[in-house]
């Protein structure tokens, strides 16, 4: 039987180089919405966009990487290079197997249109299931079997939105 293969990632870049992680839209379509969003690459970034709209009680997308097994276990802080439209964004990762499930999160807030560095603190990320924060401490084992990463368009604001980001950082 063959053992699955722990990545310790560093850094991740964005681009039309950039092999090893796939990002692609979701939206709440899945969940009987009509939100739209698409992803554009650059040369050095990627440009997440859309439309938010708040239909039948849903109105959310996100961005997401492809599954690669990560072990963060040994990294305190999350550096992201970014430029919002000034909405609020999540950073989150996943760590169990569906979407829906609990995953790690925190919340992005910067001003409209200007490259920024954000450095997120692991250990205040917070456990999130369903856009709701869970009442619990970080449970540090789960750093140790991230799957996934996304950028989630926070706070059901309806209307356009764009997110571009540049790099995350494992430190």
């Amino acid at each position: 039987m063959k053992k699955a293969i722990t990545l310790i990632p560093t850094e991740i870049t964005f681009g039309i180089h950039q092999y090893r992680y796939r990002w692609l839209p979701l939206d709440d379509k899945v969940t009987g919405g009509e939100s739209t969003s698409k992803l554009e690459l650059h040369h050095n970034r990627i440009t997440y966009s859309g439309i938010i709209k708040n239909i039948n009680n849903s109105a959310w997308s996100c961005m997401r990487s492809n599954k690669i097994n990560q072990d963060l276990s040994t990294h305190t802080l999350v550096e992201i290079k970014l430029k919002t439209d000034g909405r609020p964004y999540a950073f989150e990762m996943e760590y169990n197997e569906g979407w829906q499930n609990e995953k790690l999160s925190f919340m992005i807030h910067t001003l409209p249109y200007r490259w920024t560095t954000v450095q997120l603190p692991i250990a205040e990320f917070k456990h999130m299931k369903f856009r709701q924060i869970l009442d619990k401490e970080l449970e540090k084992n789960v750093l140790s079997h991230i799957l996934r990463y996304s950028f989630h368009v926070a706070e059901e604001i309806t209307g356009p939105f764009q997110l571009e980001v540049e790099y995350i950082k494992f430190l």
